[in-house]
């Protein structure tokens, strides 16, 4: 949760609890409403990148939570948060630098910051929206790349004295490279989430070359104590082994996956943008959820079909209301899913009406057929819209009105 949604949830508790009181009093058969909690989600709003510092913590980034966990591997258990009062905002990825220095991007404001080993933050750089992964490597250079709101690879200094030096700015559509490592060769290995593919890098030469592609959308690239590249590929939920032309499933989960990193004994851990967990995958392949998956980024709610639809940004949930079992789950691949996530959303007959400020758009979602049949984007940040008879009304928050959405514009 970010510093500035606070207030206006608890704005909105006061003026609930306004309302319940209210109700009370003028309830006259005397009975108390109360509270039932229906169902729960996650305890970290979307894990995304995740390091293991040099003692054997794990720290886990999450952008919307706006804040970094620290857990024990084994456990589970939260040891430590840092958010805005420590100054992390917003972070996507983490690093650690062989020194113990830790590092974080700011996926929203192009922040790239780091506590050193005496507790001082320091700003390496400050970059355009969209830094995302980060490394360093083993004599402490410092590497980002950008994804999602740019597609560059820098060099930056971790002291921030130095300028960024730009390695590539062809990295695009839409994505730069996403969670990087070093490979046996010394050369920089990353994703590209857009194409399918796996890259590296000669960083002092600026050079690329392709090293395996083939995957549906690969998100992260890790290299085991071995020199063994293994890809997380966050379309199909899998972490897939790779021995030269050969690739091997040693891991499946569900999609939307964010991260994952090998600890000193070459046990993977894997984070979920989509559902916020943490898994730790054992030696026959099994998984032992460290923190609980499900309801991440939780926004709009909607009665259909006898269900509760729950907008979680990067999904949409379905509820049994009685049971508060989750009964179904849309997951979206951000940029590549064809429904897509959603924010708020309402009915429109039997289809769901999915908004999203993140995506700047509207869509109409038909259940049964599983597909669009209105889709309306370029939008200043929606936050509602309803149908009103043949109509789609929406409002918009960056422009401070209530539209008519047409597919020859608003």
């Amino acid at each position: 949760m970010t510093n500035r949604t606070r207030p206006l949830i608890a704005a909105l508790a006061i003026a609930l609890g306004l309302t319940a009181c209210t109700g009370m009093q003028s309830n006259s058969t005397g009975d108390v409403p109360t509270l039932e909690i229906i169902a729960t989600g996650a305890n970290i709003a979307g894990a995304n990148g995740v390091h293991f510092s040099p003692d054997g913590k794990l720290y886990i980034a999450s952008v919307v939570g706006s804040n970094m966990t620290v857990i024990d591997p084994r456990s589970g258990d939260i040891l430590q948060q840092y958010g805005g009062a420590e100054g992390v905002v917003g972070p996507d990825d983490v690093a650690f630098a062989p020194d113990g220095a830790w590092y974080w991007t700011s996926i929203l404001t192009g922040e790239v910051a780091g506590f050193r080993p005496d507790g001082t933050r320091v700003v390496a750089a400050q970059l355009t929206p969209g830094v995302n992964p980060l490394t360093f490597s083993d004599d402490g250079r410092l590497f980002v790349s950008q994804c999602f709101f740019g597609t560059g690879l820098y060099e930056v200094d971790p002291a921030g004295v130095k300028p960024p030096r730009t390695i590539a700015d062809d990295l695009g559509p839409g994505c730069g490279l996403n969670g990087m490592d070093w490979g046996p060769d010394g050369r920089l290995y990353g994703p590209r989430w857009f194409t399918g593919e796996v890259v590296s890098f000669n960083v002092d030469d600026n050079t690329r070359r392709t090293e395996v592609s083939g995957f549906q959308t690969p998100a992260s690239v890790k290299f085991d104590s071995h020199g063994v590249l293994h890809v997380l590929d966050t379309g199909t939920g899998e972490v897939i082994r790779v021995d030269g032309d050969s690739k091997t499933v040693v891991a499946t989960l569900s999609p939307g996956l964010d991260n994952f990193a090998f600890d000193a004994s070459d046990q993977i851990f894997v984070s979920s943008f989509t559902d916020g967990f943490i898994k730790r995958v054992e030696a026959d392949g099994s998984l032992t959820t460290l923190q609980p998956g499900g309801m991440a980024h939780p926004g709009g709610m909607a009665w259909i079909n006898g269900q509760l639809a729950v907008a979680d940004l990067h999904a949409v949930r379905f509820f049994d209301p009685a049971s508060g079992e989750e009964v179904s789950t849309h997951r979206a691949v951000l940029g590549v899913d064809k429904i897509g996530g959603a924010m708020n959303l309402s009915t429109d007959g039997k289809n769901l009406i999915l908004i999203s400020w993140v995506d700047n758009d509207v869509r109409v979602w038909d259940l049964q057929r599983n597909e669009l049949t209105e889709h309306y984007t370029g939008l200043g940040a929606p936050v509602d819209a309803v149908r009103y008879g043949d109509d789609l009304i929406a409002t918009e928050h960056a422009g401070n009105r209530v539209i008519r959405l047409a597919q020859d514009g608003p």
